[in-house]
C-alpha cells in the first residue's frame, strides 16, 4: 500500500535527546560543527584536533565537539464540530483522514513520533493516538474518521488538548475550517504558543462557488443548527465570495501573527503543495 507523503522543515533546533533528522541543540555524533573543547569535558580521541592543541598556549588537549541531530514530536489536532461534517466536491471529513495519514506517515518517514488528537466540544479517544512511533495511520483509524459525522456545535476540545502536549517543542499541525469566532483562534492560538503551529484551513469550494444564481434556498449553520430561508441571485452570491475572501485575509493575519502563515486545504490534498509550504 503507498501513502502520500511530505517533507517538513523546522527553522528551530529541537531539544530531543533521541537521534534524528532535525538540528538539535546538544552535542553529539552529528555533523554540525560547533567549536573546540577541552578533551577533559569531551573524553573522545577521535575528535582530537593537533593544530588547536599546537596553538593553545597552556598546550591542552582540544577535541571538535559536533552538534547532533535530534527527533521532534509531530501532533496533529482535528477540529471535528458540526460545520467539518459539510459534504461539497469532497468530505470534510475524508479530506482530514487523507492529511491524517499523510502526516503520520511523513513523521514515520522522518523518525519522529506522531501524535493524534480528535476533538469536537471534548477530546473524542476514540479517534485519537497517543504520541509514539507509528509506521504510519494506524489501521481502521483513518475509516473511523471518514465514517465520523459529525454533530457538535463547537471545538472546545482543542483547548483541551493544547494542554496535553508537553512542554517540548512540537510541531503541530491543527486542521479545521475555522468557522468559529475569531476570539477563540486567538484563544486556542495563545495556548499553544511554545508549539510550532502550521495552521490547516480546510475548506470546499462548495461552500461558496458553484451556488444556484436564483431562488429560494433553505440555508443550515452546521455550528448553531440555526436555519435561515435565503433567496439566492448573483449579488448574493458575490457577496458571499467576497466574505469568504475577506474571511481568508483576516485568517492568514492572525495565524502569521502567531508565528506561520496558513495552509489552504481546498477540495483535494496535494503532498507537493504541503513540501512548497515548508520550504518556500
Amino acid at each position: 500500500m503507498t501513502f502520500e507523503e511530505f517533507h517538513y522543515h523546522i527553522p528551530w533546533r529541537a531539544l530531543g535527546s533521541h537521534p534524528g533528522h532535525h538540528t538539535g541543540v546538544q552535542s553529539g555524533g552529528g555533523f554540525e560543527f560547533q567549536g573546540l573543547v577541552p578533551f577533559t569535558s569531551q573524553p573522545d580521541p577521535r575528535y582530537l584536533d593537533i593544530r588547536a592543541m599546537i596553538a593553545d598556549p597552556m598546550q591542552q588537549l582540544m577535541v571538535k565537539s559536533f552538534r547532533q541531530r535530534a527527533t521532534i514530536p509531530v501532533y496533529l489536532l482535528a477540529d471535528l464540530s458540526a460545520s467539518m461534517g459539510f459534504v461539497g466536491k469532497a468530505a470534510k471529513t475524508g479530506l482530514l483522514a487523507e492529511l491524517a495519514t499523510a502526516v503520520a506517515w511523513s513523521a514515520w518517514r522522518t523518525g519522529d513520533p506522531f501524535g493524534l488528537y480528535a476533538c469536537d466540544s471534548q477530546i473524542r479517544l476514540d479517534l485519537s493516538l497517543p504520541l509514539r512511533l507509528y509506521k504510519g495511520m494506524v489501521s481502521g483509524l483513518s475509516e473511523r474518521l471518514r465514517a465520523f459525522h459529525p454533530k457538535s456545535n463547537n471545538a472546545l476540545g482543542l483547548l483541551e488538548a493544547a494542554t496535553l502536549l508537553g512542554r517540548q517543542r512540537s510541531l503541530v499541525f491543527l486542521v479545521s475550517d475555522f468557522h468559529f469566532p475569531l476570539s477563540q483562534m486567538e484563544e486556542l492560538f495563545n495556548s499553544l504558543v511554545r508549539h510550532d503551529v502550521v495552521p490547516v484551513v480546510l475548506w470546499d469550494s462548495g461552500e461558496y462557488e458553484n451556488l444556484p444564481r436564483f431562488g429560494w434556498a433553505e440555508v443550515q449553520d452546521p455550528e448553531t443548527g440555526q436555519r435561515r430561508r435565503l433567496f439566492l441571485r448573483p449579488g448574493l452570491l458575490q457577496r458571499i465570495r467576497e466574505r469568504f475572501a475577506e474571511r481568508k485575509e483576516e485568517l492568514t493575519q492572525i495565524c502569521v501573527r502567531h508565528g506561520r502563515e496558513p495552509f489552504f486545504l481546498v477540495d483535494r490534498f496535494d503532498p507537493d503543495a504541503m513540501t512548497r509550504y515548508f520550504y518556500q
